[in-house]
């Protein structure tokens, strides 16, 4: 009898510790789990390439499915220069591209264990535009009068988008990867409305500037700049 009470004392001891370590390791991991759970104070840099340019941004995880991130894009194309017929007419073309774009975006991540997600902003567009610079590459003769390219006059012409426009987007990748590092792709636009147009004409060609109105007007359809970017991903 006394042998069989000990057996059940040690069989209960046993039990007693088994039990206790398990709600021991449960109450950790749980614990751990929720004081730090997968998404809680991380960040990451990002270095993006695409369209409308280059730059650098700053992400935040708030929660496991949305994730905020603020940076700038910037690009310059200057002198690019080439020689063109219109209307028969040879012609000299030098354009130059600018684009410095700020970026305030919140990604949203519809199902947490997939990279799709769907993006959302306000950015500010800094001059982003063309500039293009015409002139006649050869003199205009009329019979004997001859008159030459310099006379005839250049027409320079600006087309700008500037101030703040909404943005909506879908792609591919976390701004705050799970591991060390992570890539990504996005695709979508900025609603900029039409774009400011300046028409500065000299010489000959100094009334066109008075179509500049009506250039605007034609160009109000151009309404949203395209973003296709792709983007590195350093957590920290």
């Amino acid at each position: 009898m006394k042998k069989f009470a000990y057996t059940l004392l040690l069989a209960g001891l046993g039990l007693s510790t088994v039990f206790a370590q398990e709600s021991s390791d449960s109450t950790a991991s749980t614990t751990k789990a929720d004081k730090y759970p997968m998404w809680k104070n991380r960040s990451a840099i990002g270095l993006s390439a695409g369209l409308p340019g280059f730059g650098i941004d700053y992400a935040y995880n708030i929660n496991r499915s949305l994730n905020v991130r603020a940076g700038f894009l910037a690009f310059s194309f200057n002198d690019f220069n080439t020689d063109m017929d219109i209307s028969g007419q040879s012609v000299n073309v030098n354009a130059n591209l600018n684009s410095t774009v700020f970026d305030l975006m919140l990604e949203y991540h519809p199902t947490t264990n997939k990279a799709f997600k769907l993006v959302a902003g306000l950015s500010y567009l800094n001059n982003v535009g063309v500039n293009t610079l015409v002139l006649l590459n050869d003199d205009i003769g009329y019979g004997d009068l001859i008159i030459n390219n310099e006379e005839i006059g250049d027409i320079d012409i600006t087309l700008d988008y500037t101030g703040i426009a909404p943005y909506l987007g879908f792609g591919f990748g976390r701004a705050v990867p799970k591991k060390r590092a992570g890539f990504g792709i996005e695709l979508g636009a900025y609603y900029a409305g039409g774009p400011d147009v300046t028409i500065v004409a000299s010489g000959m060609l100094e009334n066109t500037s008075e179509e500049e109105q009506e250039l605007e007007d034609n160009l109000a359809s151009y309404s949203w700049i395209p973003r296709a970017m792709m983007r590195l991903t350093i957590k920290l």
